[in-house]
C-alpha cells in the first residue's frame, strides 16, 4: 500500500489468516497492537480487528481454510489447533530465522507457477508446498507461544536427526514431507522441530533443504568441464523451481550455482 489505511479486517468464510509485514515504514497495528520487523499477525477464523497501516506498507499472508490446518496440525502434531491459536496474540514478537523461513515460504508460495499443464509433477510439487507453508506456520505459532517440551533426553534430538539426514539422502527427488516424516519416526511435528532446535538451531524443512544444496554443491565442484546442465543436478535433489533453489544456494554459499561450475571448471 503507498497510502495509511485504517480500517477493519477480515477473512474469507472458516479461513485463518498467518503471516508478516514485509515493509513498515512508520506506526502499523494490528489489533490494536504494534506491528513492528519480525512481527507475527494472525486473524481467528470468522473473527474481524482494527488494522492501522503506514503510510507506506506491504503485509504478506497465507489465507488457508479452518479445516484444512485444523486436520494437518492434528494429524501431524497430535495437538489441537483451536488451543495454540487460544494463546496467541493477534501480534506477536518471532525470532529474526523463524520470521525468514515463513517469509521464504509465503514468497515460494506466490511465485508458484500452476499454469505449465505439461509438468507431469506439478500436483505433487503444490502438494508438497502445501505442506512446507502449514509446518512454517505451525511452526511460527508454536514459537510465538513458547509451546514446547521442556524435558528431552539429550540422545533423542541427535537420533531424530541422523533418522532425518539417512531418509534426506535415500530420497533425493522427492523427500519426504513433514508428516511423512513424523509418521516413519513415530513423533509428533512438535518433537522433531525441538529436535532440531536443540541440536542445530534450525528447523527440519532448513536442514534437509541444506543437505540437498550440500549434495548439490559437491556434484558441482567435481563435474567435468563439459558439463552445463545445473537445472539436472537441482531437480536430481528435489529442487524444481530453479529461481528458488539459486536464492537458497546463494544464501547457503554466498554465491550462485554457476559460479561454483565455472570455478570449478577453471581449476581442471
Amino acid at each position: 500500500m503507498n497510502r495509511a489505511v485504517d480500517q477493519i479486517a477480515s477473512a474469507p468464510q472458516d479461513c485463518y489468516v498467518i503471516g508478516l509485514p514485509t515493509i513498515i515504514e512508520g506506526e502499523a497495528s494490528w489489533g490494536l497492537l504494534p506491528v513492528r520487523a519480525h512481527s507475527l499477525i494472525t486473524l481467528d477464523k470468522n473473527a474481524e480487528l482494527y488494522f492501522k497501516t503506514s503510510m507506506i506498507s506491504e503485509i504478506t499472508v497465507a489465507v488457508i481454510p479452518a479445516k484444512r490446518l485444523e486436520e494437518y496440525a492434528e494429524k501431524v502434531d497430535w495437538i489441537d489447533f483451536r488451543m495454540v491459536m487460544n494463546t496467541i496474540k493477534p501480534v506477536e514478537s518471532l525470532n529474526p530465522h523463524v520470521a525468514k523461513l515463513l517469509l521464504t515460504t509465503l514468497l515460494y508460495g506466490m511465485e508458484f507457477d500452476t499454469s505449465n499443464a505439461q509438468d507431469i509433477n506439478l500436483k505433487e510439487k503444490w502438494e508438497s508446498f502445501e505442506d512446507d507453508l502449514m509446518s512454517a506456520c505451525l511452526h511460527a505459532l508454536f514459537h510465538a507461544s513458547e509451546n514446547t517440551h521442556p524435558h528431552f533426553d539429550h540422545r533423542i534430538p541427535r537420533y531424530i536427526v541422523n533418522r532425518v539426514r539417512s531418509s534426506t539422502l535415500t530420497n533425493a527427488a522427492f523427500p519426504l514431507s513433514i508428516e511423512e516424516l513424523c509418521k516413519v519416526l513415530k513423533v509428533s511435528r512438535r518433537t522433531l522441530n525441538h529436535a532440531f532446535i536443540r541440536v542445530l538451531g534450525i528447523t527440519p524443512v532448513t536442514y534437509m533443504r541444506n543437505v540437498r544444496l550440500q549434495r548439490i554443491r559437491l556434484e558441482l565442484m567435481s563435474a567435468p568441464r563439459d558439463f552445463s546442465s545445473i537445472a539436472h543436478v537441482a531437480s536430481k535433489w528435489g529442487f524444481w523451481h530453479m529461481s528458488l533453489f539459486s536464492r537458497y544456494y546463494r544464501e547457503l554459499f554466498g554465491e550462485c550455482p554457476i559460479d561454483t561450475l565455472q570455478r570449478a571448471k577453471s581449476l581442471k
